[in-house]
């Protein structure tokens, strides 16, 4: 006699590692289209910079389907640092923008400190005035993010390790510098608890130099 909740352990760890493995998938095509990207672009005389980049997370988790007594949410502030790549065509001021950063989203829960630190890869499509040493510039795009790990006494063991979601904002490059602001919207819950549905909102703003 088959045991039921042995079956439905099964189910369970296998739809998992079907939909980890899809995300993985997906995250490499990304990273093997950038490439692609970026060969064709350099093709048509595209502008190529690599950057470094660094700022401050204004972190705003949003909770849904909370059951009975949901815990109280609190905003907090993190950071990112990372590279980029920007791959700008002059003439008609489009550009776009992969960034590979480390990237630590905080908040408070019943006033416990909780953090998620994310390895993460936003994916900008930029349009920009080229105009003599300065660059104001609108941008978007998708982001994607794996969790490497979570610390705090609700997140520990609790979280989905991949999130996704979209992100808009705007910049202006100064010579060298970067300094840009974007708003993203993640899309996945990241809680790995039933009856609570925990979404990353985020506000960034940033300081890069491009080499």
């Amino acid at each position: 006699m088959v045991d039921k909740d042995l079956l439905s352990g099964r189910v369970v760890y296998e739809l998992k590692n079907y939909i980890i493995n899809l995300i993985v998938l997906s995250m490499k095509k990304i990273l093997l289209a950038i490439v692609m990207m970026a060969c064709y672009l350099s093709q048509i005389n595209a502008q190529v910079h690599f950057g470094l980049k660094a700022g401050l997370n204004f972190d705003n988790f949003k909770m849904k389907n909370a059951k009975n007594d949901p815990p109280t949410l609190k905003n907090s502030s993190g950071w990112q640092a990372g590279a980029l790549l920007q791959f700008k065509i002059p003439v008609v001021g489009l550009g776009v923008q992969p960034e590979l950063l480390y990237t630590v989203s905080k908040t408070k829960i019943d006033s416990n400190a909780n953090s998620i630190h994310y390895f993460e890869v936003p994916v900008n499509l930029q349009w920009g005035l080229n105009l003599v040493l300065l660059r104001p510039y609108l941008q978007g795009g998708p982001y994607f993010g794996y969790a490497l790990k979570s610390d705090g006494t609700w997140f520990e063991d609790k979280i989905n390790k991949f999130d996704w979601g979209i992100a808009l904002g705007a910049g202006v490059e100064i010579w060298k510098l970067q300094l840009s602001g974007r708003y993203q919207w993640g899309l996945q819950n990241v809680s790995d608890v039933s009856d609570f549905d925990l979404k990353n909102r985020r506000f960034n703003l940033a300081l890069g130099f491009l080499f």
